[in-house]
């Protein structure tokens, strides 16, 4: 989550949508005062970290100060197929990072236990991991941190009312963060680098379904169930399962 006091404007991070790059690139306005990585917010009482909802942030004092926001969004596919890779990352670095806590860490490292347990279960294959995911993984916030598989949309909506005002796409990602920037108002020469390798069309599909020819029609199926809002919201249309 970007928090720029100066230029007035929040940028959500959901997770897949190029977060990392449109923090780099817009890291000489960053302002917030809440760190990145996992850490106990007071405001909310829980351990979150940069992946905060559109509802979560309403918890927050900044909130209230009318600053314009702005998230992306990607097609849920793609979003799915690279949060089965991000879990197996995370399984593999998170344990041995540092924490703010022991508790936090504690807490940390049995969410991403399970997450590897039912990778393992799997057998690292994505179409029997997809077949795992139980609809309240997807759904519940705060049930597992480190497992963040929500809709997208729980960082564009609350109770299904538009809760941001610029929603940009990861699929044309340079047009629209060109978009954000002019939407902003903000100086184009503090820019800084970084380049998403999420972002552009690919012959897989419409839309920039780069990955979904590598789903199994049941996989498929239950993607547009579980995503369902996203589909509708967004205006990406669901491939026929």
């Amino acid at each position: 989550m970007i928090i720029s006091h100066r230029e007035k404007f929040i940028v959500l991070s959901p997770w897949k949508t190029a977060s990392q790059t449109t923090q780099a690139r817009l890291a000489a306005f960053q302002e917030s005062p809440y760190d990145a990585f996992y850490h106990f917010n007071p405001f909310l009482n829980r351990v979150v970290h940069q992946h905060l909802t559109c509802s979560e942030f309403r918890g927050l004092p900044e909130s209230r100060l009318g600053y314009r926001m702005a998230s992306f969004v990607r097609n849920p596919y793609d979003r799915a197929y690279s949060g089965f890779l991000q879990v197996q990352r995370d399984a593999e670095h998170q344990p041995l990072r540092d924490y703010p806590a022991a508790w936090i860490k504690n807490l940390v490292v049995r969410q991403v236990e399970e997450n590897r347990r039912q990778l393992a279960r799997a057998q690292y294959d994505f179409d029997a991991w997809i077949a795992l995911l139980t609809e309240d993984q997807v759904r519940n916030i705060g049930r597992n941190s480190s497992l963040p598989l929500h809709p997208a949309c729980y960082w564009t909506h609350v109770g299904g009312e538009p809760g941001v005002d610029f929603v940009g796409r990861v699929e044309r990602f340079e047009e629209d963060f060109r978009r954000l920037v002019a939407w902003l108002g903000i100086d184009p020469g503090r820019i800084g680098a970084g380049t998403s390798n999420e972002s552009g069309l690919s012959s897989d599909g419409p839309y920039g379904y780069r990955h979904a020819a590598r789903m199994s029609r049941r996989s498929i199926a239950t993607i547009n169930a579980l995503f369902a809002d996203d589909f509708d919201l967004f205006g990406y249309p669901a491939l026929c399962s």
